[in-house]
């Protein structure tokens, strides 16, 4: 939804867009946790938060030409050749700097 993006866009901003997840259309899932459910909330513990690195996904993939040098992408003609060459810029950890997570929710009812 329009109103996602722009919450997403500017969030951390001066101005930011704030997010009405009321006016979304229906998830593509829901599921029920908690009271009066057949999930009990005590079967979620532990949880962790996942952030894929997919360095050769629709967005990175892409900007593959654009954002590598020349000698790098002619020497690897696709994102997934320099992958898997295993080039030494990725074979150690990697740091990111992360703006943020946002978690929003509709009011069901």
């Amino acid at each position: 939804p329009e109103n996602l993006v722009q919450a997403i866009r500017t969030a951390g901003t001066e101005s930011p867009v704030v997010p009405e997840p009321d006016d979304w259309p229906v998830p593509y899932a829901y599921f029920a946790i908690g009271q009066g459910t057949n999930c009990a909330s005590t079967h979620f513990q532990h949880m962790h938060l996942v952030l894929n690195t997919a360095f050769c996904g629709s967005v990175a993939g892409n900007r593959y030409h654009l954002d590598c040098t020349e000698e790098q992408t002619s020497t690897f003609p696709t994102c997934k050749d320099y992958i898997k060459s295993n080039p030494k810029e990725i074979q150690n950890e990697a740091y990111w700097k992360i703006r943020g997570v946002y978690v929003y929710e509709r009011e069901w009812g």
